[in-house]
């Protein structure tokens, strides 16, 4: 059961719902009055102000409703992963038939976004099917940690580019100490020097310098070690905040994590699945990687959600247990990646090599994937069982 909303509690959610839905609508006001603004970041910010405006609507009815006293319906609906796949396949369809220089537009961004919220919701009507209906969020419970988790991204992107920035000094003072890392800095230094009058025209020349062991050590440091600390950390803060509110079970605890990487992944999914805009099959199949990735972004953060659980009930020790796996398994993802560009740039002087690294990272990218959603969805069946048991 819900616990209900404190008056202060309420104004301060529909008053914050008011302001991100404003803030959005002038947002995409502004896209469409400068003409200028027809390329792929007034698409994407478009997306994400329709996002803005459909949480902040979420938000500014949960809490007028709170405040009213009203009962909050559950988000628990038996056909809604048919109406996502559905839905996800006539946008897909709709997607190869748009021509490609339309991708860019403002106009395009609802077929993006439908692209990138239905996936999570698919996802998230089955977790919540298989956690079972007396277990199921409420949709004030379901706003409060999509917008939580959407909000992160705010935080976790300048902490993120300062890690980058560390990250690279870091990899040149190391590189000052070992043989030969002089001379590469040097030869980076030329190149960065180069390209700010001449920049690069092909592939060939931005694979050459992602080839550098400087760019592939800032990388990994960036996406394999930052990354995920930063990500789980940011995107699960409500559940702390949650415990002086309310205790829900495991199961539920759970599906609140769920919902707060829905929220992450949803914005991340408008970003980083906007990099094959401009061809239609590259585009489509950048939108299929980001489905699985949310299963990723969802099961990280219900594991964190588990541990805040159990930290509730007295078993502290498995917050931090939970913190180390949601971040290991976050790290595995993004070192696949590491490791199929950098099979990708060294398979231009080591075909061999190249392959190899190619081939594993796109291997234990491929389980992973696959690992992900069966987690996600089973792990729910096992609390269900261990709660009705304890019951």
């Amino acid at each position: 059961m819900e616990k209900p909303f404190t008056p202060a509690l309420s104004i301060l959610t529909a008053i914050t719902g008011a302001a991100i839905m404003v803030g959005s609508i002038l947002t995409a006001v502004l896209i469409f009055i400068f003409p200028q603004a027809v390329d792929a970041m007034a698409m994407i910010l478009t997306s994400l102000s329709l996002v803005g405006l459909l949480l902040g609507l979420g938000l500014l009815w949960a809490g007028w409703s709170a405040q009213q006293r009203l009962p909050a319906p559950l988000a628990y609906i038996p056909w809604g992963w048919a109406v996502c796949l559905t839905l996800i396949v006539i946008l897909a369809g709709v997607g190869l038939l748009t021509p490609a220089e339309w991708q860019q537009r403002p106009i395009f961004a609802p077929l993006h976004l439908g692209l990138a919220v239905l996936p999570a919701f698919l996802w998230l009507n089955l977790v919540t099917l298989a956690a079972g209906r007396y277990r199921a969020l409420t949709f004030r419970e379901l706003i409060a940690a999509m917008s939580s988790g959407a909000a992160s991204v705010v935080v976790a992107l300048p902490v993120e580019i300062v890690g980058f920035v560390i990250s690279a000094l870091v990899v040149v003072l190391v590189a000052l100490v070992v043989p030969g890392g002089a001379a590469e800095i040097s030869r980076m230094s030329a190149l960065v020097e180069q390209w700010q009058f001449m920049p690069p025209t092909d592939m060939e020349q931005v694979l050459e310098a992602i080839a550098s062991p400087l760019v592939l050590a800032t990388l990994f440091l960036v996406f394999v070690v930052i990354a995920p600390l930063v990500e789980e950390v940011g995107k699960t803060l409500v559940m702390g905040v949650m415990g002086f509110w309310q205790r829900p079970g495991l199961t539920q605890t759970f599906l609140w994590g769920a919902a707060c990487g829905l929220g992450f992944a949803i914005v991340e999914s408008i970003t980083n699945g906007a990099n094959g805009l401009g061809e239609v099959k590259g585009w489509l199949g950048g939108m299929g990687m980001r489905a699985f990735a949310a299963a990723m972004h969802m099961l990280t953060s219900s594991i964190i959600g588990l541990g805040w659980g159990f930290f509730w009930r007295k078993r502290r020790w498995m917050l931090p247990l939970a913190y180390g796996i949601a971040m290991l398994f976050h790290a595995l993802w993004n070192l696949n990646a590491v490791m199929s560009i950098g099979g990708m740039v060294t398979s231009t002087s080591s075909s061999t090599l190249g392959l190899v690294f190619t081939t594993v990272g796109m291997g234990l990218t491929a389980l992973l994937a696959l690992f992900a959603p069966f987690a996600l969805i089973g792990i729910p069946v096992l609390l269900r069982s261990y709660e009705t048991k304890a019951e």
